[in-house]
């Protein structure tokens, strides 16, 4: 793709006609019309992915989709490391590409970590989520994921439930649906929302009101690992802000729901209603793999 950043790192490093590139692209993939990029044996890329926080969805989808490409895929084992005996991230950066790898993915605890790549970037870098900062794939293949169940942002409200200003997700999200035509409401206890909000956000720590507003649902989960102070409130979480089968049987609108994962069930959404037609966080896993073949082939420039 012309133009495609040799680092993404966040949602706005891409142009609104670049996101709608990767969408289609993402859908080609997905309904077969597009065969892999990579035939050659002897050119055939090598991706890795270097994770300093778990993951189960985002690191899996990315060894998925790289093999499915026909790239090379390097689980690189942080554990076992030079990173580990001190080792700084750019050495080990410049380490995998005089080795011959061409593309990494990263995920980091710490919000902005990559940004030192931007002037001069020792290998395509793709952002797996940094810190509190953004998750820019994510958020691309929830785009996807709307579209592919009809639902153009334009014009829709979007109400994103739970543990918002801490979540690396929002901040990606938040950019896409809103340049998308999308209207946000933010919702949760007050030590989950952000101090102040811009554009067509709003806030409100009313469950009712949310749900009353939006035409879709998007749950985050409470990350307590990130809060440096108490959560008092997570215990009475799933009484005042999570969700039911029963709770959403008795809306007037039936909004579709959404999760990133990983979905604490019995906290923001109850087992009956992850296992009922309103829940669509497993066609997101499907869709993970499309947008993420997407983005390698483009961060490669094919």
């Amino acid at each position: 793709m012309s133009g495609f950043p040799k680092i993404l790192e966040s949602t706005q490093d891409l142009s609104k006609g670049q996101i709608s590139t990767l969408i289609s692209m993402a859908k080609s993939l997905k309904e077969g019309q597009n065969t892999p990029f990579f035939f050659d044996q002897d050119k055939r890329p090598f991706l890795a992915t270097l994770f300093l926080e778990n993951s189960t969805r985002t690191k899996t989808s990315f060894a998925i989709a790289a093999q499915k490409l026909g790239a090379h895929y390097i689980d690189f084992d942080v554990s076992t490391s030079s990173l580990k005996k001190g080792e700084s991230l750019e050495e080990t950066l410049l380490t995998l590409k005089y080795q011959g790898v061409n593309a990494c993915v990263i995920r980091t605890p710490n919000s902005g970590e990559l940004a030192q790549f931007k002037k001069d970037p020792p290998l395509c870098i793709i952002n797996g989520g940094d810190g509190t900062n953004q998750h820019p794939t994510q958020a691309l293949l929830d785009l996807f994921t709307l579209y592919e169940l009809g639902l153009d942002p334009q014009g829709k409200t979007f109400a994103i439930i739970g543990d918002i200003a801490h979540s690396r997700v929002a901040s990606s999200l938040v950019d896409l649906l809103t340049r998308f035509g999308g209207k946000i409401v933010f919702c949760g206890p007050k030590e989950c929302l952000p101090k102040s909000v811009s554009g067509p956000v709003m806030l409100t720590e009313s469950l009712d009101e949310a749900l009353e507003l939006c035409d879709v649902i998007y749950t985050l989960r409470i990350q307590k690992e990130r809060h440096t102070g108490p959560t008092p409130y997570y215990d009475s979480y799933h009484k005042l802000y999570g969700l039911n089968l029963q709770k959403m049987q008795g809306l007037k609108k039936a909004p579709v729901i959404l999760h990133p994962g990983p979905v604490n069930i019995g906290v923001e959404l109850s087992k009956d209603l992850v296992r009922s037609p309103f829940y669509k966080g497993y066609e997101q896993v499907i869709n993970s793999i499309y947008m993420r073949m997407a983005i390698i082939s483009a961060t490669l420039g094919n």
